[in-house]
């Protein structure tokens, strides 16, 4: 490992190296300062609750669009930073321009923009040169309105590369995809198959295994083509149910005790489905998060918010 950097410590100097896994944590927002709020408050919480060696921690890559200006970039790293100046985060940039006119018999309540980062989590992400070039082993997806609701006690990234998983996630939802069951039908075989759906705000994936699956680039390939996902809305976890399903031997794991949480969906230890209480105090705050982070914790929901030093 490269030692990188040092700092004293509780009485120690800690020598900071690199992760032991090449793995990202990589997570798309939106231009708006609520969208800024939440993504400091995400980060803040996963590095507080995951609660691995001292002396590493795995980087973030956020994804942004072309209204991201350098006062948001500089509120992200000085709020994040203050506390843990080891840490890497990079920018890069994603154009979300496109002139498709959406099918107006598919499902109105699913706009433009949000089928734009359905495709960005089924192919665009694993091909943006701030991911080819990175040369990383996982990629692990965390939204700027998720959070870690409790300690982790395990490195979640040397759990999956240990346990040599292709895909790890936290649950799963049922939604109908009309426009994908023709070619559905096509790879799997199983006519009016419906898979679930992975809940995806929260994967890891090997890449590896992505990337030379030709099975995989086949269905994906047929998503892509003439712009079906965008003119037709196909949900990202249901083609990642799918891509899991397209062939044998792909080493997946629930990971249940994992203490989670998406907005308003909870999803605490050995949970294996979401619960959805809207607690609005959970957004009360939001705006301080530079300072402490908010996340709802249990079966009810209770608001912890954690003040930083």
């Amino acid at each position: 490992m490269t030692l990188s950097y040092s700092k004293f410590q509780n009485g120690f100097i800690v020598a900071y190296s690199d992760p032991p896994v090449r793995g990202i944590i990589a997570t798309l927002i939106r231009s708006t300062n609520h969208s800024i709020s939440l993504t400091i408050n995400m980060m803040h919480s996963f590095l507080y609750f995951h609660r691995i060696n001292a002396s590493y921690s795995y980087p973030f890559l956020i994804f942004h669009d072309e209204n991201f200006t350098s006062i948001m970039r500089q509120q992200i790293l000085s709020c994040v930073l203050r506390r843990n100046k080891h840490i890497k985060i990079s920018f890069a940039l994603v154009s979300f321009n496109t002139g498709v006119t959406i099918n107006p018999g598919s499902p109105v309540h699913k706009p433009i923009g949000y089928r734009l980062m359905c495709r960005f989590w089924t192919y665009d992400v694993f091909y943006h040169p701030a991911i080819l070039q990175g040369k990383y082993d996982y990629l692990m997806r965390m939204d700027d309105d998720s959070y870690l609701s409790d300690v982790v006690d395990n490195d979640i990234f040397l759990h999956v590369k240990n346990q040599k998983l292709d895909y790890a996630y936290r649950t799963t939802y049922y939604e109908n995809t009309p426009a994908m069951n023709p070619i559905l039908e096509r790879f799997i075989n199983r006519t009016g198959f419906q898979p679930g759906c992975i809940y995806n705000n929260f994967f890891v994936m090997r890449l590896k295994w992505f990337y030379e699956s030709k099975r995989i680039h086949s269905f994906i390939r047929e998503l892509m083509q003439n712009n079906l996902m965008l003119r037709e809305y196909i949900g990202d976890g249901c083609v990642h149910a799918v891509m899991l399903q397209l062939e044998n031997g792909v080493k997946i794991e629930r990971l249940s005790n994992m203490p989670y949480g998406h907005n308003f969906h909870l999803l605490p230890p050995g949970h294996q489905q979401a619960t959805y209480l809207g607690v609005d105090a959970l957004y009360d705050e939001m705006n301080k998060s530079c300072h402490k982070f908010t996340i709802l914790r249990g079966d009810q929901g209770q608001v912890i918010r954690i003040k930083l030093s």
